[in-house]
């Protein structure tokens, strides 16, 4: 996992990948995916080499090819390493900005350490000025990554996410308006009248809140 700057003021952490050119955005996405196809045309062909039967001179032959391969792979694989270091060496083109994490083409900024903590609409706010939102979790990889940060930081009372029952009571809407349960089966603890927002715990729980208790939160934007 990427480690995220300590330092410096809040609006050094707002998105800073402008300056980076398009093509050098791109040359990193497809060494990325390149070196991962690599890596896993790699490990299959290892399987196949150690599955080969060694019986006759075919079978040597054909263990000897798998090898020869097996070696081109790892080649690729390192210098393709080598290429996209060199291409994120530039800080403006780097997949997030500082102060956020990359996963799966997504960019999370994690506000404990870097920000004080905010009433629900003002983390809504923040997330907003810097082209993000607050995140609404989609499959269960997600919310592993999530509360895998959660866990390096035990001061996390909780984490404001993208879910609210502000304009209808009891209905709980995440911010791209789908249902609570649209993406898991997932239930919001604790409802009442005056708890609106959602915030998430350990273990995967959400809980209602109310909207102006202060505490940090999580925004998500395309890398």
């Amino acid at each position: 996992m990427e480690t995220r700057n300590q330092e410096g003021d809040a609006e050094s952490r707002a998105p800073a990948d402008a300056g980076c050119s398009q093509t050098h955005q791109l040359t990193a996405r497809v060494a990325a995916a390149l070196s991962t196809t690599i890596l896993v045309m790699g490990l299959l062909l290892g399987l196949m080499l150690f599955a080969a039967p060694q019986e006759d001179q075919t079978s040597e032959a054909s263990a000897e090819e798998l090898m020869e391969r097996l070696q081109r792979c790892q080649k690729e694989h390192r210098e393709l390493n080598l290429m996209l270091l060199a291409v994120t060496q530039d800080s403006r083109c780097r997949l997030c900005p500082d102060g956020w994490l990359w996963r799966r083409s997504r960019c999370y900024f994690f506000s404990v350490g870097l920000q004080e903590n905010r009433r629900w609409n003002e983390s809504v706010e923040f997330c907003r000025q810097h082209n993000s939102s607050l995140a609404v979790i989609k499959d269960s990889a997600e919310m592993d990554f999530i509360q895998g940060v959660m866990r390096e930081f035990p001061q996390f009372p909780f984490l404001w996410v993208g879910l609210t029952d502000a304009e209808h009571e009891g209905l709980w809407l995440w911010g791209d308006g789908t249902d609570v349960q649209h993406y898991m089966p997932l239930a919001v603890q604790w409802d009442a009248d005056h708890r609106d927002c959602a915030d998430l715990r350990g273990g995967g729980s959400l809980f209602a809140n109310s909207c102006e208790d202060y505490g940090p939160w999580v925004c998500k934007r395309d890398s």
